[in-house]
C-alpha cells in the first residue's frame, strides 16, 4: 500500500520501548522522556567517556556499537561490547561516581543519552512518570544484586 517512512522521533520511541527499563511506559510517557534526552553521533573509535571521569549519563545505543574498556595499567582490554538496543551506565543517573572503565564507539554510532540533571528535572516536573521510571530502575538494580549474590555464593562454594 503506502510506503510510510518512520520519523526520527518514531524510531527513537521504538528504541526506548525496546529497552527493558522503559518498555512499560505509554507513548506519551516515552515522548516526555525523549524530550529530556540528547542524541549524539560518534565516529568509529571515538571516546564516549574515560575511566575516572564523573559519570552523569545513561546511554542507549540507537545505532552502532560501543566497547567497554578496562585499563589494567600495562594493557587495555575490551571487557564488554554492546550493540544496537544495548544500554549501559545505568547507575550514573542516580550517583555521581567516577567511571571505573572507559567507553569508545565500535563503529559510527548514534546514542540516546539521559543526563542526570535532566532526569532529576523530569522527576520533579512529572512525578508520576519519574516515579514509574524510578521503580523500573529499582527493580532492575534489585535483580542485578540478586545475580551478584548468587554468583558470589557460587564462587565461594568452589573454593
Amino acid at each position: 500500500m503506502f510506503n510510510k517512512q518512520k520519523s526520527e522521533n518514531d524510531i527513537l520511541i521504538s528504541k526506548l520501548q525496546g529497552c527493558p527499563l522503559f518498555q512499560d511506559l505509554s507513548n506519551s510517557e516515552l515522548k516526555a522522556l525523549l524530550g529530556t534526552a540528547h542524541i549524539r553521533d560518534y565516529s568509529a573509535d571515538e571516546k564516549i567517556f574515560d575511566d575516572g571521569t564523573i559519570g552523569l549519563c545513561f546511554y542507549l545505543i540507537i545505532k552502532g556499537s560501543v566497547k567497554i574498556i578496562s585499563d589494567n595499567g600495562d594493557k587495555a582490554e575490551v571487557v564488554r561490547e554492546f550493540s544496537e538496543g544495548g544500554y549501559f551506565s545505568e547507575v550514573h543517573l542516580f550517583s555521581e561516581t567516577p567511571h571505573t572503565v572507559s567507553c569508545v564507539s565500535g563503529e559510527i554510532s548514534r546514542l540516546l543519552i539521559l543526563a542526570k540533571p535532566d532526569f532529576d528535572e523530569l522527576v520533579k516536573m512529572n512525578s508520576k512518570l519519574g516515579n514509574k521510571v524510578l521503580l523500573r530502575f529499582l527493580k532492575f538494580f534489585g535483580n542485578k544484586l540478586e545475580e551478584l549474590y548468587r554468583e558470589n555464593r557460587d564462587l565461594r562454594g568452589r573454593q
